[in-house]
């Protein structure tokens, strides 16, 4: 039987499962004990969470230095923007085919 060095053991107690980002947010933002919550694998990178009469779909990835490792939004919400000044609005490229005011 092998031993499990202190350095592989901390390396394997610090990786966070997909499952439980998703239960543990789905509990933060619907209020509802961890231990309630199920969670269900849909395909590809969606996660079902259902808990307290409510559910959610998230869909999850891989981030380097996030949480682990994982980060989900929830399914039919934008992606997460950088921050920006909200009194300037992003404007779009120049089109070519129209000459700058003189």
């Amino acid at each position: 039987m092998r031993r499990v060095t202190p350095l592989a053991a901390a390396l394997l107690t610090s990786c966070v499962s997909t499952t439980s980002v998703v239960r543990t947010r789905f509990a933060k933002e619907q209020s509802c004990p961890e231990e309630e919550v199920t969670i269900t694998l849909e395909g590809g990178s969606l996660y079902r969470a259902r808990g307290c009469d409510k559910e959610t779909t998230y869909a999850c990835g891989s981030v380097a230095g996030f949480q682990g490792g994982v980060q989900c939004v929830e399914e039919g919400f934008p992606s997460p923007r950088a921050p920006r000044d909200p009194d300037r609005p992003v404007m779009p490229p120049p089109d070519p085919g129209i000459s700058a005011p003189q």
